[in-house]
């Protein structure tokens, strides 16, 4: 016997999730929403394919959104974000999704969370994971948000309305700072003596930065090359879950890799240099500042993680970090990342303050789309705490 609960399947930015409305799960706690949420996407899969449920598969695949109205205190819409492992029963709460947040201006305006203003709606949008607002400006047209347009983003194969997405004052989204530790460059001690110099930068969601170079990478390889490169990913994992333990996220390297696997995430970055996408397409040095490729939940992202970049961005623009270094940027303010599907622009306004930097805004541009509404149907046991995996 199963139960069903309301929800909305969407695509925002190169990610898709399922979204629920607060009030939809407001009658169950936590560790049953979690149940509910597990069932949705169809997690774990030891297989790797999520098979039963909604999920793809991979990180950019496997999200959930929880939205609903702003309180008397704060009138902004409500948007809590989840992590969903593919192959563990585990949701990460701990950070944000950049490019899921492109689709709940949209959800909140068709949900009548809030009034449609045509032409341009601004939806004020409080992460409740970071504690942090953003304004989305989306496009509306007869009391709804307009889907069509002309608007195209690499990763994504047609194009839709353009939403304006800035994050303000998204700085220290975990511990405050921008710089965690106060230093551009951190050194870290591997299990194996290798000694690793890494950023460490928190701006919209915490990052961990590492020259390619230094790794013996590219920064331009495909996706599915860099998952192969079986020694790397594990070097790579290490020096996440080392990063983890230096920002106070894990008391221990072990527990990084085992609880604290969503943030901060880890990028290989590169000088501009020619590559091919995912689809072939000739990118030159000329049409980038930097070349990243960035990891998520231990799989390499088939483009670049929305929150992961407004961090590049913010890291490219303060000095002595090792993005920085690689940069070459023709804006002082913007910088463009060639990811693996292409070119993405990134905005951001950073002034030094004291021993830190503010980030006043960062900006960027995505398009979202409503795929489908109906329920989630969710085994009996899993609402009565036993679900099959326990």
């Amino acid at each position: 016997m199963q139960i069903k609960i309301p929800a909305s399947f969407w695509r925002g930015g190169t990610s898709r999730a399922v979204f629920f409305k607060e009030e939809d799960l407001a009658s169950y706690d936590a560790p049953t929403r979690d149940l509910i949420v597990l069932a949705a996407l169809g997690s774990p899969d030891p297989y790797g394919r999520q098979i039963d449920g909604l999920g793809g598969g991979i990180s950019s695949l496997s999200k959930v959104g929880i939205i609903g109205r702003g309180t008397e205190g704060d009138p902004a819409v409500r948007f809590t974000f989840g992590q969903v492992d593919v192959e563990r029963p585990f949701v990460d709460y701990l950070g944000t999704c950049g490019n899921m947040s492109a689709a709940v201006g949209p959800f909140a305006i068709d949900e009548g969370l809030l009034p449609a203003i045509d032409p341009v709606t601004p939806v004020r949008v409080l992460s409740t994971n970071t504690g942090k607002h953003y304004i989305a400006y989306v496009p509306a047209r007869d009391g709804r948000a307009e889907t069509e347009g002309d608007y195209t983003i690499d990763g994504v194969p047609g194009p839709g309305a353009r939403i304006a997405l800035e994050f303000l004052d998204p700085g220290g989204s975990t511990g405050g700072r921008v710089l965690p530790t106060g230093h551009v460059t951190d050194t870290l001690a591997l299990e194996d003596g290798r000694r690793v110099t890494v950023s460490l930068v928190d701006a919209a969601a915490p990052m961990v930065f590492v020259l390619a170079e230094e790794l013996g990478a590219a920064a331009t390889e495909l996706p599915q090359d860099l998952d192969a490169n079986y020694a790397l990913q594990d070097l790579l994992e290490e020096i996440r879950a080392q990063a983890a333990v230096r920002l106070g996220m894990a008391e221990t390297v072990v527990q990084a890799r085992d609880k604290v696997k969503a943030v901060p995430k880890i990028a290989i970055v590169a000088p501009p240099t020619s590559y091919h996408t995912t689809r072939g397409t000739p990118v030159g040095p000329e049409q980038v500042d930097l070349v990243s490729r960035m990891i998520s939940m231990g799989k390499t992202h088939r483009t670049f993680a929305g929150t992961s970049s407004m961090c590049l961005s913010v890291a490219a623009a303060i000095p002595g970090t090792l993005v920085n270094g690689v940069a070459q940027r023709v804006s002082a303010d913007r910088v463009r990342i060639g990811h693996p599907a292409g070119i993405m622009e990134v905005g951001a306004k950073v002034q030094p303050q004291g021993d830190d930097w503010r980030v006043e805004s960062v900006t960027t541009q995505r398009t979202a789309r409503r795929i489908m509404d109906g329920f989630i149907y969710v085994p009996q046991s899993y609402i009565q705490g036993k679900p099959w995996f326990a």
